[in-house]
């Protein structure tokens, strides 16, 4: 059966038209036929594979131009971009700042636990690194890149002991059923009524087990995940999707393309309530054997010379349909059907809702228009100047390859055996044998190749003059405020399903109040907006280094009000130089005030004991004088009567005590001097206006 763009699947809440998904995945297919080949063209010229290529940068075969053996030299322009452009991308979304706003006014207390808690959830998505990878490697190769955003709930079966003790606790007729031989078939319904999913003859194993030992092993269900995840798909190969779309959220439906193992689709009958019947069928039948996606695309890979296939032997190929319909009351929902294209029927159907639309993020590398589909990746803009530089490689290389052997001028039929060093070439008069005269050198080529690699970095966005330093700036900001607003996206959806699967007591666990749980139960708290923002000059380490430099000395010197929160300002510049040694090297506020406590009640000890303390250098001064005063008064409760009276009786224990106070003094007033410096003038106590 065809289908067309015109054609409507009325919708059925018990069962999906199978047929009619199978032939609108084929349409929508063979319609991303020409992005396809596109993809194609750019991984190949990405990769630096080309139809007759050598195995050893050498030109083979027949069609050898300019001769067998000629240079066939891999240009390698394409790749260290995309590559550096990777780590730029992934850096950004590893070590930017996470923000959760809120929408109304009523959640702004609950936004720094919604920051925390999301910053806490990223850092534990074990595949992140390796999908945001892949996606950003599809962004800036083919252009367009697309990730899906899913609840990740893993259930393992694990077999728990269990004795006979336990069971008597529990279920007394059970556990003396099990004990009355006569009740042997009676014991055995039961069990079955308590563990339905077990063979009958594993349940006469565990009642032979019980009765003579006393324990035995039951199957059971052990949560192992229970969180979102995100993955990265690449068009027409993971996800198939309308090619005239001009938004992704808009799209008719997405087709997403998954591999399994049997053992895999037989565990998703279990923990997924996927059809048993369809799934044993797939694997009777579809291991393996699937129709192309596309005639002569993503089936053979030519990588110097050899040729790799895509092995899917043994797999299941199982297509996941998200199509948006509307229900029999006129509501709008999203269906969910995971079927087989080999294989009558589907394995599970559902119309699970995903916030306001599919569970799917599209990142473009540019917006040239409203199609989704017109974004170019840098193979595309950059074929053109790899081919030019691969031509003045290879004319170099075969230059110097005649230099070193020139073509021979020799009489007819007197061709010579050997030319080489120590050669012996026999000839009757001088001049019977000569070398050809070679093209000369020409250090323009060189001068040529260096022009084309500086357009490539023009291109992408890298500087190669001061010139345009500002500019390539901008573009590169622009590059990677582009992949991490895609990324607020998938934020936003990830909070959605935390808010309509998450654990409460995962959130109390992270955010370590309560307010946590009463976000998460409270039905208003889904308006906020993500937001990851990154400076791509962060990623030049001396430059961040010189920046903090001069924001250090303005906040040293324009800082009126105290405001300026040094502590933070040492944690992130030590963290630019080297996050390891950041955490290592700076105490927590709280570490280090505790710390200058103890250490004063210490001094004030040894003063006490009759020893000469001098005070430490870098010393919180305001603190240890403070503590001093604190300790010549006491409270309220308990003043210092003794401690006075001391004072005025032992003069050597004033003098050790006034020693230390006048030490912490000068270094406060060397501070005070430093300030006097800057300003030019004793600073005053009052700041001044403006």
């Amino acid at each position: 059966m065809e289908t067309s763009e015109k054609d409507l699947q009325e919708f059925d809440r018990d069962s999906p038209d199978v047929d009619f998904l199978k032939s609108d995945l084929e349409r929508c297919r063979n319609n991303l036929s020409y992005w396809q080949s596109k993809a194609e063209e750019a991984r190949e010229s990405r990769r630096n594979e080309w139809p007759g290529k050598g195995r050893n940068g050498q030109k083979e075969g027949q069609g050898a131009f300019p001769w067998p053996g000629a240079s066939d030299l891999e240009p390698n322009l394409i790749n260290p971009l995309i590559d550096g452009d990777v780590a730029l991308l992934t850096s950004s979304l590893n070590k930017g700042n996470l923000l959760a706003s809120p929408v109304e006014s009523g959640d702004i207390p609950t936004a720094k636990t919604v920051t925390d808690f999301m910053r806490w959830r990223l850092d534990s998505m074990s595949e992140l690194p390796r999908e945001a990878g892949v996606a950003a490697n599809l962004l800036l190769e083919q252009g367009i890149a697309f990730l899906g955003i899913y609840w990740k709930r893993e259930v393992k079966r694990i077999y728990q002991p269990i004795t006979m003790g336990e069971i008597e606790q529990q279920a007394p007729e059970v556990a003396a059923a099990i004990l009355d031989p006569d009740m042997k078939e009676t014991v055995s319904e039961m069990l079955q009524g308590v563990f339905p999913k077990l063979r009958k003859k594993r349940i006469t194993r565990m009642v032979n087990e019980l009765r003579k030992d006393g324990v035995t092993e039951i199957p059971s269900e052990k949560v192992t995940a229970n969180r979102p995840s995100v993955k990265a798909y690449e068009l027409g190969r993971d996800l198939i999707v309308d090619s005239n779309v001009l938004d992704l959220q808009a799209a008719r439906a997405v087709y997403c393309v998954h591999y399994l193992t049997p053992e895999q689709a037989k565990e998703m009958v279990i923990t997924g309530n996927w059809d048993s019947e369809f799934v044993e069928d797939c694997i009777e039948n579809s291991q393996g054997d699937f129709p192309a996606q596309t005639p002569e695309v993503f089936n053979t890979y030519v990588t110097g010379g050899y040729g790799s296939f895509d092995q899917y032997e043994g797999l299941i190929r199982l297509i996941t349909c998200y199509r948006k319909e509307i229900d029999e009351d006129g509501v709008p929902i999203c269906t969910t059907t995971i079927f087989s294209e080999t294989v009558e029927g589907f394995a599970k159907y559902s119309t699970e809702m995903y916030g306001d639309g599919y569970p799917f993020v599209a990142i473009t590398r540019e917006h040239l228009s409203r199609r989704l589909f017109d974004s170019r990746g840098y193979p595309e803009l950059l074929r053109s100047y790899q081919l030019a530089v691969k031509t003045e490689m290879d004319a170099r290389r075969d230059r110097a390859s005649m230099s070193t052997l020139p073509p021979m001028e020799v009489l007819a039929g007197r061709k010579p055996e050997q030319v080489g060093p120590g050669s012996v070439i026999p000839v009757r008069r001088r001049g019977e044998f000569g070398f050809a005269e070679i093209p000369r050198y020409s250090p323009a080529s060189t001068e040529v190749e260096m022009q084309l690699r500086q357009l490539a970095d023009k291109v992408t966005g890298r500087a190669t003059s001061e010139a345009d330093a500002v500019e390539a700036n901008v573009m590169r900001q622009s590059l990677v405020n582009n992949w991490l607003h895609g990324w607020t996206q998938v934020l936003r959806q990830f909070w959605a399903m935390e808010r309509q699967y998450g654990n409460p007591e995962q959130w109390f666990r992270v955010t370590g109040s309560e307010q946590g749980v009463q976000l998460l139960m409270d039905q208003t708290a889904d308006e906020y907006d993500f937001q990851i923002s990154w400076n791509a000059n962060n990623a030049d380490e001396a430059a961040v280094v010189k920046k903090l430099e001069t924001v250090g000395q303005v906040l040293s010197q324009y800082d009126r009000q105290g405001q300026a929160r040094y502590d933070a300002f040492l944690q992130t510049f030590l963290e630019a130089i080297d996050p390891g040694l950041a955490s290592k090297l700076i105490a927590p506020a709280e570490e280090a005030t505790n710390k200058e406590v103890m250490e004063t009640s210490e001094d004030i000890a040894k003063i006490f004991s009759g020893q000469v303390v001098n005070a430490p250098e870098s010393a919180n001064v305001q603190l240890r004088l403070q503590m001093l005063q604190q300790y010549l008064q006491g409270t309220e409760e308990i003043p210092a009567s003794d401690i006075q009276e001391r004072m005025q009786t032992d003069e050597q224990f004033a003098a050790r005590l006034q020693n230390y106070a006048s030490q912490l003094e000068f270094q406060q007033t060397q501070q005070r001097n430093a300030l006097t410096g800057q300003l030019g003038a004793p600073p005053g106590n009052v700041p001044a206006t403006g």
